[in-house]
């Protein structure tokens, strides 16, 4: 106490939140574990002086204990963090409880060279399966009676204490008390309940199966230091029940039937190779159902690392599943995809590509748009780690974990320095050890200048974590996007949820990198949010099959599974793809694709596919069929796509010029040339805000445009009525209710305007509100643009359409868009695609089916020629399909993926091919400014 002018103030420690003065309320408070004083009023007001206690040390959990679960787990750790002496931590010790395996009915007792000693351990997790049968007792009581007789708490842990029969004395003289004998989880109530109840609902034989294999869990559970609780235990076996049950169906020919509600029932789906799902009993990350053999890395280490990843990437992604998981698995993929059976420590000098069509795409279809940037590519790391695990005499482990990392980047320079830190600390952490030493402490192992950058911050623990985290770097960078991620796991990795969460306040590829740090440490069990996972089951399938194939150094087993995993990781894929094509080749394929499917269906627009057939032959359309008077000729698709990118270099050359434009002013006056050129007078197709007296610009000039080719009603009567008025259709102000098709079909060109996705998401669908004024029929056309904007990037179809949908569902009205994306996404689960397929998702007439169909088509197709010719084969608006389709699977596989013939007979290839290439010196950086090229694109 002190005393003021204000009467008596009181000095109240301010104790560590570590610290539990009820596990040991003999020993009070240690000075160590008290941070200062604070002083307080005799009401109990703090009046706001402090004084810093220079004793006080970090708790233990700050310095990387495990977090205690019982009183003698906490005074174990206070002893490690020098809360406490070694006397202290002894008689507090002697009232705490503790449990001790009785095997033979009595307590373990083992002879040393200091005497006999008795064997307990701190907590139920920690006492080995050979062990079912235990006593909870204090430590007073187990050594009452037992003179000369020391203790040795949890052997074989990595944080055993032996006490000597000197230090702990005569600890408690008289009569001994007898202890209470406590059953493992598994032979408790709940369990001896639900193993009858089980067997005679599944009808188990023998009856004594289940229990025999509840045995096996939890003593592998033991092996990786987890305790399987009575509700673990009682959902293992329902799970277990099940699949039993199905074995037997399998067995006698008959399908296998599992339940609607796989969680509730034990069960988590894991993938199998035709991407189906696969019910497994879940193990709550504790153990490995085919039990873990003795290997460099832990299992449970390897599957936290991957749903810890996934949690991070989905904390910053806001994606159930998020890009960046994709990618980590398809990463994985190509690992053991790549890689030789039998790992021999050389990576071949280049490896596969993701297989678009293999199972891991069509179970992460989902998943959200992958982050751009080269920092994503950190999440190679994880994928390449495993590899460090093969024992191979000669083969540096970690050099080779870093060759198959180079090989996944590509070298990326700026990438290299992280990846190589990130594989140091997985090595580090995926330890079949007891205890995984924390991030904190690998890093300083490791050195560097990031490791001490971020050191130097975890030091000062009482700062604001959000204010240090974004005092590294400005987080869009590889250097401060790791170091924040590291940071995170660093400061707060003792509080999983904090951790994660903190680090992904810097994006997705932050929270995935300390998600796994974290995960990787502490398992699936030491996680947060692991319930919300939607794709748990595939996470813990693809670590699990990364743990097998490097843990056993490849796959030295029987010939099934050999099979089987050539199926699911086929090696007949390994020869590497020729680099992709580049962005010429890329939108000239997509301008010349698009107009060749626009003329493969030209003939048979609505036909139904019958008549298809008896005009084309049994296999439907093979090649171009005559149409408006010759071979290859085009619609009024074609004639608006062009005309859509010359408004495009207009408004960009306008914007050079004179420093202002109006892109959508030029797409409506465009669409008015394109008016003309059907056969209106251009007085009445040029509108009352026109002063052109004749339509200006290269692209008019060609005369094979003023033809007539089935123009659809709906673009024809709203530019005729914007030449009466002037005025234009707007998503705010629209001109009609019209969801046709006729949008879409017209807006691949707007990919080129901007790389600001939202900007072109806008324009795509502000083009098509035109004439089109239904939400499906311009958001469609939104869509549609950022899918192409992906793919001309060399993005895969499968991320171009996440990403638009990401961007899709940000505008109202945008569900029946998505569900119809959602249809077609599903049904390419279904492989190969057939008329009678193509027709269940619509017939193409309207924006939602037109690009939903055309996806589908090119998701399940492997090559330009049967897209295209997939797309007009079906009862509904086939040239439009064809030409939507054709601009997806031209900007996919670029103009020398194209059908020679084709290109030979297509009307106005050159017409297309300038455009094209006007279009990329237009937005390229030596755009011309002289007088011809701003005649050939004038002013609007």
């Amino acid at each position: 106490m002190t005393e003021s002018d204000d009467g008596f103030l009181e000095w109240r420690p301010d104790v560590d939140p570590e610290f539990d003065e009820k596990a040991c309320p003999a020993l009070g408070i240690p000075v160590r574990a008290i941070r200062g004083w604070a002083q307080y009023t005799p009401y109990g007001e703090p009046t706001g002086p402090r004084r810093v206690n220079e004793q006080y040390t970090p708790g233990p959990v700050w310095r990387g204990f495990p977090v205690p679960t019982t009183d003698a787990e906490k005074l174990l750790s206070y002893l490690g963090a020098n809360w406490i002496s070694r006397a202290e931590f002894v008689q507090a010790l002697l009232d705490c409880e503790v449990l001790v395996p009785t095997p033979a009915g009595e307590p373990l007792v083992r002879s040393m060279p200091g005497g006999r000693e008795v064997i307990a351990y701190s907590s139920s997790a920690k006492v080995p399966g050979r062990y079912p049968h235990r006593l909870r007792t204090t430590v007073r009581e187990l050594l009452a009676g037992r003179p000369s007789t020391g203790l040795t708490l949890d052997p074989g842990t990595g944080l055993v204490r032996s006490l000597t029969a000197a230090e702990l004395g005569d600890v408690a003289p008289g009569e001994r008390r007898t202890a209470v004998a406590e059953p493992a989880p598994e032979a408790g109530p709940e369990v001896a309940e639900a193993l009858p109840a089980l067997v005679a609902e599944f009808g188990v034989e023998p009856p004594d199966l289940l229990e025999r294999h509840l045995r096996y869990a939890v003593s592998q559970a033991r092996d990786h230091h987890f305790e399987l609780s009575p509700e673990d235990c009682v959902r293992y076996l329902r799970g277990f029940a099940w699949q039993h049950r199905n074995g037997v169906r399998r067995r006698a020919g008959q399908d296998p039937e599992w339940p609607a509600d796989l969680g509730a029932n034990g069960l988590i789906a894991h993938v199998d190779e035709a991407a189906r799902p696969r019910p497994v009993p879940w193990t709550s990350g504790k153990f490995s159902a085919f039990g873990t053999p003795a290997a460099r890395f832990a299992w449970h280490r390897i599957v936290g690392a991957y749903v810890g990843f996934a949690i991070g990437d989905s904390l910053g992604s806001g994606d159930a599943l998020g890009g960046l998981t994709r990618h980590l698995l398809f990463h994985t993929d190509i690992v053991l995809r790549g890689l030789p059976p039998v790992p021999t420590g050389e990576v071949p000098g280049a490896l596969p590509d993701p297989d678009p069509l293999g199972w891991l795409a069509v179970a992460t279809r989902r998943a959200g748009p992958a982050p751009d940037g080269v920092s994503a590519l950190l999440a190679t790391a994880l994928a390449a780690t495993p590899a460090s695990a093969v024992a191979i005499d000669g083969v540096d482990g970690e050099q080779y974990a870093k060759d198959v990392a180079r090989a996944l980047t590509g070298g990326e320079p700026e990438v290299a320095d992280g990846v190589e830190l990130l594989i140091a600390l997985f090595q580090a952490l995926l330890t079949r050890d007891t205890f995984a030493l924390p991030v904190h402490l690998r890093l300083r192992e490791i050195g560097g200048d990031l490791a001490t950058e971020v050191l130097a911050l975890r030091e000062d623990r009482d700062a604001d974590d959000v204010t240090q985290l974004e005092s590294i770097g400005d987080g869009r960078d590889v250097r401060s996007v790791l170091g924040r991620a590291l940071f995170a796991a660093a400061k707060r990795g003792h509080d999983p949820e904090a951790a994660i969460t903190l680090a992904a306040r810097s994006g997705p590829v932050a929270g995935a990198i300390t998600g796994a740090l974290v995960g990787a440490r502490l398992g699936v069990p030491g996680l947060p949010r692991v319930a919300g996972l939607p794709d748990l089951g595939l996470l813990d399938d693809v670590a699990s099959d990364v743990f097998w194939y490097f843990n056993r150094n490849g796959l030295q087993t029987e010939t099934a599974e050999h099979a089987r995993w050539e199926r699911r990781y086929p090696s007949g894929r390994f020869t590497p793809k020729p680099k992709g094509p580049d962005l010429r080749s890329r939108l000239r394929g997509s301008l010349l694709a698009g107009a060749i499917g626009d003329a493969l269906g030209a003939k048979t627009e609505f036909d139904s596919i019958d008549r298809i057939r008896e005009i084309a032959g049994p296999a439907g359309i093979t090649d171009f069929i005559p149409a408006y008077g010759g071979i290859g000729r085009i619609t009024d698709d074609t004639q608006m796509t062009l005309f859509t990118l010359e408004a495009l270099i207009r408004a960009h050359a306008q914007q050079r010029r004179t420093g202002s434009s109006d892109v959508v002013h030029s797409l409506q006056l465009a669409y008015q040339r394109w008016l003309h050129t059907q056969g209106v007078a251009w007085d009445r197709a040029r509108g009352p805000q026109s002063e052109v007296e004749a339509p200006d610009g290269w692209l008019v000039t060609h005369q094979e445009l003023f033809s007539r080719r089935a123009p659809g009603l709906t673009c024809f009567g709203e530019l005729e009525a914007y030449g009466r008025s002037g005025v234009r259709g707007t998503i705010e102000r629209p001109v009609n209710n019209s969801k046709g098709c006729g949008g879409v079909m017209r807006v691949a060109p707007i990919a080129v305007w901007s790389d600001d996705l939202a900007e072109v998401f806008r324009l795509g669908a502000e083009s098509a509100a035109l004439t089109h004024g239904h939400p499906s029929g311009y958001l469609s056309s939104g869509c549609f643009a950022v899918v192409v904007h992906e793919l001309l990037h060399g993005k895969s179809l499968l991320d171009a359409v996440a990403t638009a949908c990401a961007e899709l569902v940000q505008h109202p009205d945008h569900e029946e868009q998505s569900a119809a994306l959602d249809a077609a996404l599903a049904l390419a689960e279904q492989g190969p695609p057939t008329p009678e397929k193509l027709e269940s998702l619509g017939q193409g007439n309207v924006g939602e089916t037109a690009l939903s169909m055309s996806v589908y088509v090119a998701l399940t197709t492997t090559d330009a020629d049967s897209a295209l010719l997939a797309a007009v084969n079906h009862s509904g608006d086939s040239d439009s399909t064809g030409s939507v389709c054709g601009n997806l699977v031209g900007a996919m596989y670029g103009e020398e993926a194209l059908r020679k013939s084709w290109l030979e007979q297509l009307e106005l290839h050159d017409v297309i091919v300038g455009l094209a290439d006007d279009a990329l010196t237009e937005f390229g950086p030596d755009a011309p400014g002289d007088d011809r090229w701003f005649a050939r694109y004038p002013v609007d």
